[in-house]
């Protein structure tokens, strides 16, 4: 018996959000010790390969998903034994290339076959969620080399900083998520050129997802739920005329008549 596809799909990305909240909320909480950044980077492994999982409907883009997610694993864990800046920064990027991607095709797998049902609502979450980390990522392999500077309450925050990656990771992602939610605190301001456009993009990003895909899902929501009560009311229809309708009994043939 094959499983159901869309109860899988429903499973997965239900365990994908997990895995980001638990990702997200939890490596505030930790300090900048061996464990805690190990257990950032096993949370972030987690999330790379749940997104795999969550995102491709075959098993052929299931099998390129998974060889990417094994590929980046290694080269996010050896930057823990490794103080070179650049081999961090190399990872970032592709770990941000790589969750984008994934939100991206959650995004199209919601649109095309699940709009408007319990999947689109932990569809848009979570892919909302990767494009945050995803961004996040980037700007903190930024915060880590000479291309990225921030000012937090009037203190530069750059390579030079005295912050540990785990600080760095929940500065950058609390900097990522107010930024595409648009909020702008000030607190935390971008100082160069490459950070400010990048800053400006993903609001413009985050603004583009909440009008056109929030508002698409709030839109379909009564136009799913007319389109099929409107069938339900045809087949009760069709249900009711078959009821009524008997066909008439067929008269045996006289012999006599034709003769």
């Amino acid at each position: 018996m094959k499983p159901d596809v869309d109860l899988v799909f429903r499973y997965n990305l239900l365990i994908l959000l997990m895995a980001l909240i638990f990702l997200l909320l939890g490596v505030p909480l930790i300090g900048d010790s061996t464990w805690g950044r190990a257990f950032w980077r096993g949370g972030l492994t987690l999330v790379v390969i749940l997104a795999a999982m969550a995102t491709q409907r075959t098993k052929q883009m299931l099998f390129v998903g998974l060889l990417a997610a094994i590929i980046m694993a290694p080269l996010n864990w050896i930057t823990l034994a490794s103080d070179k800046h650049y081999l961090f920064l190399t990872a970032c990027v592709f770990e941000s290339v790589y969750l984008a991607i994934m939100a991206i095709l959650l995004l199209v797998a919601v649109i095309r076959k699940h709009l408007a049902t319990i999947e689109s609502i932990y569809g848009a979450i979570c892919a909302y969620l990767l494009l945050g980390l995803a961004w996040a990522m980037i700007y903190l392999g930024l915060s880590l080399s000479a291309a990225g500077e921030w000012t937090i309450n009037g203190v530069s925050f750059n390579e030079s900083s005295e912050l540990g990656e785990v600080h760095a990771f929940s500065q950058m992602i609390y900097f990522s998520f107010v930024t595409m939610s648009t909020l702008g605190y000030g607190d935390m301001t971008p100082e160069t050129v490459l950070v400010q456009t990048l800053t400006w993009m993903q609001s413009v990003s985050g603004q583009f997802y909440i009008a056109v895909l929030v508002a698409w899902l709030v839109s379909e929501i009564p136009r799913r739920q007319t389109y099929t009560s409107f069938e339900q009311r045809i087949t009760q229809l069709e249900a009711e005329s078959t009821e009524k309708y008997e066909p008439p009994e067929e008269r045996p043939q006289d012999d006599s008549e034709d003769r």
